[in-house]
């Protein structure tokens, strides 16, 4: 896929991530470390710029050989970076994916993390030809869950040991999502 791709909605513009992101990158998470780090093992004080680089060039590399699709959120009116989402561990055999998202502490509870996840769900399902998305949560990460439920995911199960924390399986809540929860 093309890193030249852009999704535009009312309020926010989602584009992969360019070496430009870097600074804004590394800010924002500095910023929110202490609202994201419960959830989000590499969300530390000590993420830098080198970190940050890593992992714009490993998104750049997921977008062009198809791996996965991460993108970065800017509030349209400011250009301000505020977050990222990403389609994830592609399914071929389940034709699925998994729905990724976080939001700087300063763009929280604005409705900007359901906003930019309908738009991706939108590109995951029509563009990318998905039939399934999934989301999992911490099971404390009340603030995701909102989201999810705000997209109109559907909660499934209480997955056992779906998620890996500081090298230990924890249990996670699983929302999915299909096209005509978004589409239809």
């Amino acid at each position: 896929m093309k890193l030249d791709f852009e999704l535009v909605t009312e309020r926010l513009r989602l584009r992969p991530y360019k070496n430009a992101d870097l600074f804004s990158l590394v800010e924002a998470i500095q910023d929110s470390h202490a609202a994201l780090s419960p959830w989000l093992t590499w969300c530390t004080p000590q993420y830098n710029q080198d970190d940050a680089h890593e992992w714009i060039h490993a998104s750049q590399q997921n977008w062009r050989y198809d791996i996965s699709y991460e993108l970065a959120i800017f509030e349209r009116e400011t250009d301000e970076f505020i977050g990222s989402t990403a389609i994830s561990n592609l399914s071929e055999i389940g034709n699925s994916g998994e729905l990724g998202y976080w939001v700087r502490e300063s763009a929280q509870r604005r409705g900007f993390a359901t906003e930019a996840c309908v738009a991706v769900s939108q590109f995951a399902f029509q563009t990318l030809g998905l039939t399934r998305l999934e989301i999992v949560t911490h099971l404390g990460n009340l603030a995701s869950q909102r989201t999810a439920l705000a997209c109109r995911a559907q909660f499934e199960c209480t997955a056992r040991n779906r998620i890996v924390m500081h090298d230990k399986a924890v249990n996670g809540l699983l929302f999915s999502l299909i096209p005509a929860d978004i589409i239809g």
